[in-house]
């Protein structure tokens, strides 16, 4: 636990390290998307910025940009994917434009979330990467124990 306020004398690092959790709290996370969503986008955007603000991402490096068109994506994959649940795969003898729509959000959202570190097998990495650095406890080493 790192006091934010402290009085007495104390090492440079560890007042480096009360400053720089001081900064951190301090930084404004009120991020707003920076293109224009749908009201649904906005939803998915806000679902996001919980996501992205309960992860151990630094917030400075967090880019509005990208939320704000992963938010999009997500929006025209759920749209595409209810034109395809409503009208079919086929339409009138033909592809429905919604899978091409699909499947490009579909990539869109993949790349956005790996850019993000928000895919599972980045987020279990650097879990593994503070783990091994001693930044965090593991928290597999009670369920592998012997005990």
């Amino acid at each position: 636990m790192i006091k934010l306020e402290n009085n007495s004398h104390e090492s440079r690092t560890k007042k480096q390290t009360r400053e720089q959790a001081k900064s951190m709290l301090d930084q404004d996370l009120n991020l707003k998307p920076v293109i224009r969503l749908s009201k649904q986008g906005k939803a998915f955007f806000d679902l996001l910025l919980t996501l992205v603000s309960d992860s151990d991402v630094p917030f400075a490096q967090i880019d509005s940009l990208q939320l704000s068109l992963l938010s999009e994506s997500l929006d025209q994959l759920q749209q595409s994917l209810d034109s395809i649940h409503s009208n079919g795969v086929v339409v009138n003898g033909k592809r429905n434009m919604a899978t091409t729509v699909y499947n490009s959000a579909l990539k869109n959202v993949d790349d956005l979330l790996r850019d993000l570190n928000l895919t599972m097998n980045l987020r279990v990495k650097q879990l593994l990467n503070n783990v091994q650095s001693g930044n965090v406890d593991d928290p597999f080493a009670e369920l592998m124990s012997d005990d």
